[in-house]
């Protein structure tokens, strides 16, 4: 039986790939621009470029709660329209003048307004799952992180190009022009219904599942979900934490060791999140069973990574280094994205991905303060920091993982899949 005939797929997928190809497309250009401008063209000091740069991170810790609300109230499609309207607006207000006041209350604004983004876009994803087959949720899954890895990784490319021609500054008048097209392709988005008689037969559902992971009490979890949720969260935890702090701190290297070559960050950054795009598809394709490896590895690499950079104080290996780490940010990102959906899929609640970005944005947000501010003293200082809290994270981990184990079943017992 097909559990994805044409009469149940009554969704669009496509409009939210290019949204979100669009959307990171056009601000990996404007933020890295601002960033390098502010820092190499006005020399503003490393402590206020850092409050800047987590200025719409922190609103963004609060966004999700704001965005909930209002989605309820207007519906998916509807909040994500509101937002392709006034990103645009929020973006341009930033080239008026560069007074470190206007910008931190324009990116807190445009913060806020992210909120109707990501977690509405994960809402379609949960979504979509409950009524696809399983090759085409991981189609949906892949499709999705390719598209923001890809407008990620494209947009600084083209960045680097427009830098290298002309400057930041143009480089980021050009990309808030791009941001107006998130409006045409949000206003194609169709949000999936649902009717009773869409919904197969469970034992034909479970036919079509993979083989489950169960803990050592013996329920049997979906897929994913053998891994309590903390896994996600804390995956989350050091991937915003040395993630921001690399691409946060590679600008300052760059001023440090007298290089001239500020539109290397553009291309560094790029690199970093080839890595990532590559970690994700990997993860996707691995058996869950491999998952809890692959998490279990990387956040310790992570925590080597950076205890490298602080040991090899060297520009050239620097630059190698951040490359490397892209990957492993991916694998920490596919798992923990993995089991949020999951949870949210068969608990059919929201509040795991609400949770993921608030998470998210606490790390993002938080991290470039610090560091901006250690900078002034040593930017290495901020790597100390990224080895310690990734070798307890990493040994959590592993503790807790132990209760993890993989076994082959036939069938699922009741509908909740053991929740």
């Amino acid at each position: 039986m097909n559990l994805c005939s044409n009469e149940n797929i009554n969704y669009r997928a496509w409009p939210l790939f290019m949204v979100s190809f669009i959307r990171l497309f056009y601000i990996s250009i404007f933020e890295r621009a601002l960033q390098n401008y502010l820092y190499f063209a006005i020399n503003i000091d490393t402590g206020t470029l850092g409050i800047i740069s987590s200025a719409g991170s922190i609103a963004y810790i609060f966004a999700p709660l704001l965005g909930q609300q209002i989605t309820k109230k207007v519906g998916i499609s509807n909040a994500l329209i509101i937002s392709a309207v006034l990103t645009p607006l929020l973006t341009g207000a930033q080239l008026i003048f560069f007074e470190p006041w206007y910008l931190i209350s324009c990116k807190v604004i445009l913060g806020l307004v992210t909120g109707l983004v990501w977690t509405n876009c994960f809402n379609l994803l949960n979504k979509w799952q409950l009524i696809s087959t399983t090759e085409r949720t991981k189609k949906n899954l892949n499709f999705f992180n390719l598209s923001w890895n890809l407008g990620f990784i494209g947009g600084l490319l083209t960045g680097y190009l427009w830098a290298f021609l002309w400057d930041d500054y143009i480089a980021m008048i050009i990309s808030f022009s791009l941001s107006f097209l998130l409006i045409p392709f949000t206003l194609f988005l169709k949000e999936p219904k649902f009717a009773e008689k869409s919904e197969p037969p469970l034992d034909q559902v479970v036919e079509k599942l993979p083989p489950v992971m169960v803990d050592q009490d013996s329920r049997v979890k979906t897929m994913m979900m053998a891994f309590p949720i903390i896994f996600s969260w804390l995956g989350l935890v050091i991937l915003s934490i040395s993630k921001s702090t690399i691409i946060f701190s590679y600008p300052i290297f760059i001023k440090t060791f007298d290089t001239n070559l500020s539109d290397l960050t553009y291309l560094v950054q790029a690199g970093i999140q080839l890595g990532q795009v590559s970690g994700l598809i990997w993860i996707n394709s691995m058996k869950p069973s491999k998952r809890k490896i692959s998490l279990l590895l990387s956040t310790t690499i992570i925590s080597i990574i950076a205890f490298s950079i602080l040991i090899i104080r060297d520009i050239i290996f620097i630059t190698i280094i951040s490359l490397v780490a892209g990957l492993f940010f991916g694998l920490i990102h596919g798992v923990a994205m993995k089991i949020m959906l999951d949870y949210g899929t068969t608990k059919n609640t929201t509040k795991y991905s609400m949770i993921n970005e608030i998470i998210t944005g606490i790390g993002f947000g938080l991290t470039p303060i610090f560091a901006g501010y250690l900078a002034e003293v040593d930017i290495y200082l901020i790597f100390t920091f990224v080895v310690f809290f990734g070798i307890v994270i990493s040994i959590y981990l592993i503790f807790l993982s132990r209760k993890v184990k993989w076994k082959r079943i036939e069938k699922y017992k009741n509908k909740n899949f053991g929740d």
